[in-house]
């Protein structure tokens, strides 16, 4: 199993260091951890994203990772996942983590994996003080969970657009997100990720939400449609 992480912001970023800890001092991992996103680390990043050095966010944090985790291989993908090259980054047996803020690239990647036979999605997003984890599973061609889609008319008709498709006045007009809410996000997605990879088996929940604001996490479960 290798494991794609698509986007590297307050989510991903997070998520990295999370799983790289984890994954550097287990004999049980032998795959490839690959890091995809086409933006850089800037100064304002600074207040919410886990970062050493500027420059583009998948080269900066594998370069991190690799120094930092010196047992696993982990390498990067220097651009954001599209339409065209979305079939050279996630391949049939992946495990893929959706940390992005947009649900254009949710969806790209969601109906991706539509065509495979076996593949794990695991997305995490937010907004200020609340935010959700989806678990989308396909095993021997068969969906074992809900699309990312499949509950979520948001994403299904996104009015967002993929940051590959945005001008860079608006790739720098973000809504604004908060740090503990990004960190919420990464560790239910490393909490799934435990469970899969400790039992062999995905989660009968496919969605948890989280309100950090009250203390509260739910997890869910959905008939496949």
């Amino acid at each position: 199993m290798d494991i794609k992480i698509v986007g590297l912001g307050g989510i991903g970023s997070a998520l990295s260091e999370f799983l790289g800890r984890f994954l550097n001092h287990s004999s049980e991992f032998t795959g490839t951890i690959t890091l995809i996103d086409g933006k850089e680390y800037s100064e304002k990043n600074s207040t919410r994203q886990f970062f050493s050095r500027f420059g583009n966010k998948a080269q900066s944090k594998s370069t991190e990772l690799s120094a930092k985790f010196k047992k696993l291989k982990v390498v990067d993908y220097s651009s954001y996942i599209t339409s065209n090259n979305i079939h050279d980054v996630i391949k049939n047996g992946d495990m893929v983590f959706v940390c992005v803020d947009n649900h254009t690239t949710r969806k790209l990647v969601s109906e991706y994996a539509d065509t495979l036979q076996d593949v794990i999605i695991i997305s995490g997003g937010n907004d200020w003080i609340d935010g959700n984890v989806q678990i989308y599973s396909k095993k021997g061609g068969k969906k074992t969970h809900p699309s990312l889609l499949d509950y979520h008319p948001e994403i299904e008709v996104p009015t967002d657009k993929s940051p590959d498709a945005m001008s860079c006045e608006e790739l720098e007009k973000s809504e604004p997100q908060l740090f503990f809410t990004n960190v919420t996000a990464a560790l239910l997605m490393s909490w799934v990720f435990y469970r899969i990879f400790t039992t062999g088996n995905v989660p009968t929940e496919c969605e948890i939400y989280f309100d950090i604001s009250k203390l509260a996490i739910n997890a869910v479960t959905r008939l496949i449609p």
